[in-house]
């Protein structure tokens, strides 16, 4: 999948959950780290989005910490340096993401 449709704030998002997953020694990047990511972003429009629909943004943060925190490390040389695998399921919310988009007629997919 191309991003060269998302909008700066994907785009740095998607790099924070790589960075994150490398942080934590993960070979895979995921729903939960890109998650962690928007949760993170400096004036990010999801925690606002969560807060307004009555969510708990620091209740959520810890469960996705807790999460990412039971998932395998991969340690060594086995592991290519900055290398990463998008799984599955971050792409297939990432082309769902491009549906919506281009459903709400939106020429880029943007963090929300």
């Amino acid at each position: 999948m191309t991003t060269e449709k998302f909008t700066r704030k994907t785009r740095e998002a998607l790099e924070a959950a790589q960075a994150e997953a490398l942080r934590r020694s993960h070979q895979e990047v995921d729903a939960e780290h890109l998650l962690l990511a928007t949760l993170d972003q400096e004036e990010g429009l999801a925690p606002r989005l969560l807060e307004r629909a009555g969510g708990d943004v620091a209740v959520l943060r810890a469960r996705v910490e807790e999460e990412l925190a039971s998932r395998p490390r991969v340690t060594g040389g086995s592991v290519e340096s900055g290398k990463f695998f998008v799984t599955q399921r971050l792409n297939r919310l990432l082309v769902q993401a491009q549906d919506e988009a281009n459903r709400l007629k939106d020429e880029y997919v943007s963090v929300e």
